[in-house]
C-alpha cells in the first residue's frame, strides 16, 4: 500500500486524553477499551456543551492521536488524545475540561483504509512501508482522521479512515 505524501499546516486540537495501555481491558475496535471509553467521555461532554463545538471547532471531523514515548515499547503505554480541530485565536477560551494539542506543521504519509482493512493490523502496514521507504518518522505520534466517511464501529465495512504518520527524508 502506497500512501499519499503531503505537507500539512500546524493543527490545533481540543479534546481529552488517556495515558496507559488502552487495550488492557479489551483489545481491537471495541467501545469498552480505554479508547472507546475516552470517545464516550468526550462525546458526552460535547453533547452536554454543544456551544464548545459551535464556538471553537473548525470542523466536525474527529482526530485520534497516539503519542508514544520511551515506555511505549517496554510497557505498551502511550497517550491517546481524542479531539476536534480549533482556531489558534480560540485557545485561550477552550473550556477547562478540555486539553489542547498542537501538532506541528510537517510532512505526512497518509494511508487510507477502508472496510475490513480498518480492522486489520494496519500498524504493521505502516511500519513495513516506513522501513522500505526513504523516510523516517519525524515525531513520535500518529493520528487517525475520522470524517463523514467513517460510519461507526457497527459499520466498519462501509467506512473509510485516514492514518497520518509525520515523516521526513531519511539521511
Amino acid at each position: 500500500m502506497q500512501p499519499k505524501i503531503s505537507d500539512t499546516r500546524q493543527i490545533i486540537l481540543m479534546g481529552m486524553s488517556f495515558y496507559g495501555d488502552p487495550f488492557d481491558t479489551h483489545s481491537g475496535w471495541d467501545e469498552e477499551n480505554h479508547i472507546g471509553r475516552l470517545y464516550k467521555r468526550f462525546m458526552g461532554y460535547l453533547s452536554q456543551h454543544p456551544e464548545a463545538v459551535q464556538k471553537h471547532s473548525q470542523c466536525h471531523a474527529m482526530y485520534e492521536v497516539h503519542i508514544y514515548n520511551d515506555e511505549t515499547q517496554e510497557k505498551g503505554v502511550f497517550e491517546v488524545f481524542v479531539g476536534m480541530e480549533c482556531c489558534e485565536k480560540d485557545i485561550k477560551d477552550v473550556p477547562v475540561e478540555l486539553s489542547v494539542k498542537v501538532l506541528p506543521s510537517t510532512q505526512y504519509a497518509i494511508f487510507t483504509f477502508s472496510g475490513e482493512q480498518i480492522n486489520s493490523d494496519w500498524e504493521k502496514v505502516l511500519q513495513t512501508w516506513l522501513a522500505a521507504s526513504d523516510y523516517r518518522t519525524s515525531y513520535s505520534y500518529n493520528f487517525q482522521y475520522y470524517d463523514e466517511r467513517f460510519k461507526g464501529l457497527d459499520h466498519l465495512g462501509e467506512s473509510v479512515l485516514d492514518v497520518y504518520i509525520p515523516i521526513e527524508k531519511a539521511t
